[in-house]
């Protein structure tokens, strides 16, 4: 399975612009946990990410919630093409200890993934594995 398959949703997108309430406020109303900063003349273009702990340190370090999201996104945004092998993005979530990245393709915006997701596709997986039937296979003729 590749990242293109799990980043089935379309992505939450904000400009750099955009306050950091505007940023809580739609995450909350879309249920997510990142946003995705993009260029307001190019909304395919990602310059940044603000997620839930971006949210919750600014309200920890006293920073006005009408503030520009620039302010607190964090840079450089962690990405997986596409085509990149599931098991890579799980890697990479690991090692940057975020739960969430970005996808794109040919190096644009395409989608979001999870930690969530990647459960949620494993126990599917898990399932299907357990309720497989064994199928039985006999020569021709037999």
């Amino acid at each position: 399975m590749k990242a293109g398959d799990l980043a089935k949703r379309p992505p939450v997108i904000l400009i750099n612009k955009a306050s950091i309430r505007d940023a809580a406020r739609v995450m909350a109303e879309k249920n997510v946990g990142l946003v995705v900063i993009v260029d307001p003349l190019d909304y395919s273009h990602i310059i940044g990410v603000v997620s839930e702990r971006d949210i919750v340190k600014a309200v920890a370090l006293n920073i006005n919630p009408l503030e520009p999201v620039e302010k607190i996104m964090s840079t450089p945004v962690i990405t997986a093409d596409v085509e990149e092998p599931i098991q890579n993005v799980a890697r990479k979530m690991r090692v940057f200890n975020v739960r969430h990245i970005v996808v794109t393709k040919e190096g644009r915006l395409y989608g979001v993934i999870s930690i969530r997701d990647l459960i949620r596709e494993r126990e599917v997986l898990k399932s299907l594995a357990e309720y497989e039937e064994p199928v039985e296979i006999f020569p021709s003729g037999d």
